[in-house]
């Protein structure tokens, strides 16, 4: 059953942080407003980081931290937000893995109705599979964010993390406490003992390496002028801007275009 338990929840703190729907009734308020439990199926890595932000940041339990992703998400750009739910970032790709390899664990949490209706909206346009699958999207993106500027630098992941889990989180007296944990260990950009980024990637066997996901980086030919695919060829700032001047110059040349046009009747649409 999709929906285990429906219970009032207006008195949430998100609520008073996000932009709420419109709404024509006081009657369509609470049930928009009401909180829906369900059981999400994830991966391990990523219950472990909701769990672990939901202490780092101060948030109430676990349902709270993802919610504050479903708001983030909800929040984005159209640009983004097709970044986020049509591109395929297979960090937990199941070519050449066992099923075994895969396993999920659940997180029975409960999200605000309107949040679920968005959910079953981006599932529908999107052809996501499941609205379960769509959060893994959610968590799979804003993890790789993190994941990206940690490889730079452990500082600069921590620093991106607390960017994300802080937003509209300005007067929560919550966040502060948590910062002040943490600036107990040590100063707030540089992590503290015990708290060090993607350490649950070691119990996960179907997750790659930091040198495994920067091969695969390095093999891939789309986007050779993001900036994973510099960092995973370890360029420098004005590296990268050579080799990007290189390659626009092959890119743009009369050959290339004659190429591309070849394809695109070939192909039809798909490659236009």
């Amino acid at each position: 059953q999709l929906l285990r338990n429906t219970t009032m929840s207006l008195r949430l703190e998100d609520l008073s942080r996000w932009p709420l729907p419109p709404m024509a009734s006081p009657r369509e308020s609470v049930f928009l407003l009401s909180s829906v439990e369900h059981v999400w199926d994830l991966m391990p890595t990523h219950l472990q980081w909701i769990q672990d932000c939901t202490l780092r940041y101060g948030f109430d339990d676990p349902d709270e931290t993802l919610r504050h992703l479903l708001y983030l998400a909800n929040s984005e750009s159209s640009k983004q937000k097709k970044l986020i739910f049509r591109i395929k970032r297979c960090l937990h790709c199941h070519v050449g893995a066992r099923g075994s390899q895969h396993q999920k664990v659940r997180l029975i949490a409960k999200i605000h109705r309107f949040q679920l209706e968005w959910l079953q909206n981006v599932t529908t346009k999107c052809s996501i599979k499941s609205i379960e699958k769509c959060v893994r999207i959610i968590c799979d993106f804003y993890q790789s964010r993190v994941q990206e500027a940690a490889l730079r630098s452990k500082e600069e992941g921590v620093a991106k993390e607390h960017e994300l889990f802080s937003v509209r989180r300005e007067t929560d007296g919550r966040l502060a406490k948590a910062m002040e944990a943490n600036d107990s260990c040590s100063t707030f950009n540089s992590p503290r003992e015990g708290c060090a980024l993607n350490n649950d990637l070691q119990s996960d066997p179907a997750a790659c390496s930091a040198e495994e996901t920067l091969a695969a980086i390095r093999k891939c030919q789309v986007g050779r002028g993001s900036s994973s695919y510099a960092t995973a060829l370890g360029e420098t700032a004005e590296e990268t801007a050579a080799r990007r001047c290189k390659e626009l110059l092959i890119e743009q040349s009369e050959e290339a275009k004659k190429d591309r046009l070849l394809i695109r009747k070939a192909l039809g649409s798909v490659m236009g």
